[in-house]
């Protein structure tokens, strides 16, 4: 077989069938550099997802079904489990052994602490032993104890004869084998032992411990397949854990009553040995104290200290006071306030008016206006004269705030040596001191805290009580339908979502318009509707355009024949070849539908059923296939009767003829070419030629090199995007690319285009009867027609 690969470039020439146009060419690989964006196929949209569960929604729905009824017939068949709750009040813990002064903070701070500890308390293991023996749950309990543990329990340290005689063999294998026994296997061997283990973890398996939030209470949640027990085991937790509480505080106030008695002894002796250490050094260093913290002279220190604040904050106020002044007098506060300034400028403002009004009568060298500006320059003098005066009070202040300044730090100064002189003797004295008060605190606190525990180790009072007790529960909290029913609704969800997902992922087939551009990178030129109705034989429904002109098959194609008006920049190509990757794609079928629309234009349109190797269109139109185009191209018969009447007005069909030995051979001949020229020069307007698929055949390659117009047909949900991409790298190989896509068989779920308008103005056009051959082509000889 002949591959596009293999054919040979052939010069173009008059008696050259095959003619590869290198401008063509170029244009269609620079167009196959532009690779379909990998990224882009792997999006996906909120709209692509409900597409897809659209889709498969039955597939959803029988999963959420089945999953939902297998978790209802779960919860019935379930056995009930009752659960029975205690409320509890936990009160702030009573007070600590040893407090100290912020002891009452801290407690407040750890309340967080405190109750978290109770919780855990509540679900501790020795409460569920003693519940579990106060209520005899264990009937195998005994008393039977040895000195190092339980019976049968090993002490420490020790091995089980299994793990020691595994260790005895020989051999790596054996010892790994062994480590695994081992993992899988307790080691305790005695049965006592392990069914007392087992009741206490399904003891406390069955508790639950729930606060309640911003309060001190808390539930104590109790689950059991006997509601009656569960509500004595909740009881008999809230009594038990009440008097465990009890026993601990009972013990812990006879240990601090003890301890506390032995530490005050010893801490009362040193509080007195610290006391006459003290008196006897101040004594020694003549050292006066006001009170036990306070010496004179740092009392004198501290007075000089706060005089010398009060001078110095005086002595800054005054300079900057004059500053200010002395920078700008006029505008000062205490010139302005001043009378005697304010009286002159008044009377300058005066004479400055009366100067002002004259000058227009008189001159400026007017013995009246030379008095007038004589009095005003004697004002001027005045005002800065006050001016002055006020400079030179405040220049007074400042100087005496601070010449008293320097007097209190000088002696402030001198108090300061005296202050560290004091310190230098006073070390030993300190450190005496903070000796004595310790000591005294710690007693004080001991002595107490002796007298507190005293009073209370008598008192019984717990801080935990109980609020409500346990009732029998009526109904079951175990199973619930509803909750099941919600698991498996929302397990059947996802299960349904994998399983349509999966499925959509391993399906690569092309499914909707939106991918035609994405994934191929060729425009879309038409979308064929899915046709539901049983049409009697394969292959007829490309006779809807004639049937049913008004229906959603006819106006998809003649969208697709609007599209093909441009297509190109010459307008809608003279000569088309439809071919398709695969067959069964529904390229024969666009061919005759095409031509039908091409036809009802009112052009002359010629069908040619070039698909030697499995011809269908002379099935369809039920016409003899005894002579066609393979007849014509291998000179076998009478060239002017082959083109027969298709029964369709304006539209003539040439069949593909008896199987030759080897098609892509006749295609490659001048015959091919002839035949169409011949064909338009009969006048024919438009030629469309159905051709084999692409891939495994190499007669689609060879006719778009002759006729270079293809459209591409992919039918939706079928096609695979590999055999897709294929067949357009072999034409891209052969110089060729498709004028577009049309996109056959797609579904309503998958495209919008059709399934929700119908077609427009389709009630008021009227039927149409007549589809017969009303203008044969004239100089043609056509098979049942007379001549």
């Amino acid at each position: 077989m002949t591959s596009p690969e293999n054919i040979p470039a052939v010069r173009s020439g008059p008696g050259t069938a095959l003619q590869l146009r290198q401008q063509s060419y170029n244009l269609q690989t620079g167009l196959a550099r532009n690779e379909p964006d990998e990224e882009a196929e792997d999006s996906i949209s909120i709209k692509d997802v409900m597409r897809i569960l659209g889709k498969h929604k039955w597939v959803l729905i029988a999963a959420i079904t089945f999953c939902t009824t297998v978790a209802i017939l779960q919860g019935l068949t379930t056995t009930p489990v009752y659960q029975a709750s205690v409320l509890l009040q936990i009160d702030q813990s009573s007070a600590r052994i040893v407090q100290f002064s912020k002891d009452v903070d801290l407690a407040q701070n750890d309340d967080y602490l405190m109750l978290t500890t109770q919780y855990e308390l509540l679900q501790s293991r020795s409460l569920a032993e003693r519940v579990i023996d106060d209520l005899q749950l264990d009937p195998s309990r005994t008393s039977n104890r040895v000195e190092n543990g339980v019976a049968g329990v090993p002490v420490a340290g020790s091995l089980p004869n299994e793990a020691v005689d595994a260790g005895a063999k020989s051999g790596w294998l054996a010892s790994v084998l062994a480590g695994y026994h081992r993992l899988g296997k307790p080691s305790v061997s005695n049965r006592e032992f392990l069914s007392r283990e087992a009741i206490v973890g399904g003891f406390m398996g069955s508790v639950k411990v729930e606060p309640v939030r911003n309060s001190r209470l808390v539930k104590v949640k109790v689950t059991n397949t006997n509601a009656g027990q569960a509500a004595r085991i909740a009881n008999a937790i809230a009594q038990t854990y009440m008097t465990l509480t009890m026993e601990r505080r009972n013990q812990s106030s006879t240990y601090a009553k003890s301890f506390l008695e032995d530490q005050l002894k010893s801490t009362k002796a040193k509080l007195e040995d610290s006391e006459r250490t003290l008196n006897s050094y101040a004594k020694t260093n003549s050292i006066l104290t006001l009170d036990e913290k306070t010496s004179v002279i740092s009392q004198t220190y501290t007075d000089y200290s706060s005089a010398f604040g009060r001078v110095e904050q005086d002595r800054l106020k005054a300079e900057a006071i004059y500053n200010a002044v002395a920078a700008n007098p006029e505008s000062a506060p205490q010139v302005l306030e001043s009378k005697t300034v304010q009286t002159y400028k008044e009377q300058k403002a005066k004479l400055e008016s009366e100067y002002l009004t004259n000058l227009a009568v008189y001159k400026a060298e007017f013995p009246k206006m030379v008095q007038l500006k004589a009095q005003i320059s004697e004002l001027d003098g005045r005002i800065k004269g006050e001016v002055s005066a006020v400079l030179t009070s405040l220049k007074g202040q400042y100087e005496a705030a601070k010449k008293q300044e320097d007097k209190v730090r000088e002696r402030l100064q001198d108090t300061r040596n005296e202050v560290l002189l004091t310190q230098d003797r006073s070390v030993d004295l300190n450190f005496y001191k903070r000796e004595l008060d310790t000591n005294r605190q710690i007693y004080d606190g001991l002595l107490q805290r002796l007298k507190e525990v005293g009073i209370t180790s008598g008192v019984t009072s717990s801080n935990i009580s109980v609020v409500d007790e346990a009732n029998t529960p009526l109904f079951p909290i175990s199973p619930n339908l509803m909750k099941n029913a919600g698991i498996g609704l929302l397990a059947g969800l996802l299960l349904g979502v994998g399983i349509v997902f999966t499925r959509e992922h391993l399906d690569d087939s092309i499914k909707n318009a939106n991918e035609i551009e994405t994934r191929l990178s060729l425009p879309l030129l038409g979308i064929v509707p899915e046709i539901k109705k049983k049409v009697a034989q394969q292959g007829a429904l490309a006779l809807l355009t004639v049937s049913d002109p008004r229906g959603m098959f006819a106006e998809a194609y003649r969208s697709m024949r609007t599209a093909l008006q441009f297509s190109t920049a010459e307008g809608s190509p003279r000569r088309i070849v439809i071919t398709s990757s695969v067959q069964s794609e529904g390229k024969s079928t666009t061919a005759l539908a095409l031509a039908i629309n091409l036809a009802q234009l009112g052009q002359r349109v010629l069908l040619i059923d070039a698909d030697m190797r499995n011809p269908s269109l002379h099935k369809v139109l039920k016409l003899t296939n005894d002579s066609g185009l393979s007849s014509y191209l291998s000179g076998d018969a009478q060239r002017e009767a082959l083109i027969q009447e298709s029964g369709i007005a304006n539209l003539a069909i040439l069949t593909a003829g008896p199987h030759p030995p080897s098609p892509v051979d006749l295609l490659m001949g001048p015959g091919l070419l002839a035949l169409l020229d011949r064909a338009e020069a009969m006048g024919f307007e438009k030629i469309v030629i159905d051709a084999p698929p692409v891939l495994g055949l190499a007669d689609a390659i060879v006719l778009g090199n002759q006729v270079q117009n293809i459209l591409f047909a992919v039918k939706a949900g079928e096609t695979r995007l590999s055999s897709i991409r294929d067949a357009l790298r072999r034409l891209r190989l052969g110089g060729l690319m498709p004028l577009g896509v049309v996109l056959t068989s797609a579904r309503a779920e998958e495209s919008n285009y059709y399934g929700s308008y119908g077609v427009y103005g389709a009630e008021n056009q009227p039927p149409r009867t007549d589809n017969r051959l009303e203008n044969p082509v004239p100089g043609v000889l056509v098979a049942g027609t007379p001549a």
